[in-house]
């Protein structure tokens, strides 16, 4: 397993323009302003969000991720928000922080617009000393460079009314280099993402609606990755789902919300060659409604 968290480094490092290299979320959904920044303001409460996600569960280093968030709106225009991060992979860790500011128009009665920009700041570390190498003095493990920080903007824009929703956002739009002591070339580099998104709410009944939604994921050098999910909601109280992940996942969806909390858990099923070595991924997710 060393020689395979090995290999995962420097294949972080060697290729990470051909990669997506932001963390995610299965349960997206339910906290789309961590994908973009102009949701920041467009619910006419303030969300408090804390996420944790136990990818690849069963392998050793697998990846572990967090997310705490909030956001609101002052007055009929502005959206400010936040959120926090910590990925950590095995001896590499990624912890970040984005602040926004979103803009509202309205369209007559129920019709919205948003821009929104997010300043963001990275830290990456990687822990050498966990590493083991097959030759002691690899020349590689001496221009591995521990730490790096990287400041960088988002940006988003989001089109919504009380029945539908879609938006597009660009993270990581300076692309800037990581280490400085690797040079300027595109294994070095943060490529900038897209993303599309939204969702569009069907009224069965009075106690019951479905929702189905979508998220477009596309880097440069990668192939475009696609998330299709459907939920029902239940008394806008309990609610499950499931979402696919092209040629990566399936996933089962479930939670509740009791007074101002929801609560919510998802499932990844892998359809991928790790799913013989791992018992699928768990997220948990926890909101506070105000």
């Amino acid at each position: 397993m060393r020689n395979l968290i090995k290999i995962l480094v420097l294949v972080l490092i060697a290729t990470s323009a051909s990669a997506q290299q932001l963390p995610f979320t299965s349960q997206y959904m339910f906290n789309d302003y961590l994908i973009n920044p102009a949701v920041g303001g467009s619910t006419n409460y303030t969300p408090f969000a804390l996420s944790t996600r136990m990818q690849w569960v069963g392998l050793e280093d697998a990846p572990r991720t967090t997310f705490f968030s909030g956001h609101t709106k002052i007055g009929e225009t502005i959206g400010f928000g936040g959120y926090v991060f910590r990925d950590q992979a095995g001896p590499v860790s990624e912890q970040g922080v984005q602040l926004s500011y979103s803009y509202h128009l309205k369209f007559g009665e129920d019709q919205n617009l948003s821009f929104g920009l997010g300043a963001m700041l990275f830290n990456y570390s990687i822990n050498t000393a966990s590493l083991r190498f097959d030759e002691p003095d690899d020349y590689s493990l001496s221009q591995l460079k521990q730490n790096a920080v990287s400041p960088d903007a988002s940006f988003g824009v989001l089109y919504y009314t009380p029945k539908y929703k879609i938006g597009f956002s660009a993270p990581q739009i300076f692309q800037n280099n990581l280490y400085d002591n690797i040079g300027t070339g595109e294994e070095n580099t943060l490529v900038r993402h897209y993303f599309v998104h939204g969702e569009y709410n069907i009224d069965v009944n009075d106690d019951f609606r479905l929702a189905p939604g979508m998220l477009t994921k596309m880097v440069s050098g990668a192939p475009i990755q696609f998330d299709i999910n459907l939920k029902g909601v239940y008394q806008e109280k309990y609610w499950l789902g499931v979402s696919y992940r092209n040629q990566e996942s399936i996933v089962a969806l479930a939670g509740l919300q009791w007074n101002q909390l929801q609560f919510g858990y998802s499932y990844d099923m892998t359809m991928t060659d790790i799913k013989d070595y791992s018992n699928g991924t768990h997220e948990l997710y926890l909101a506070l409604i105000i």
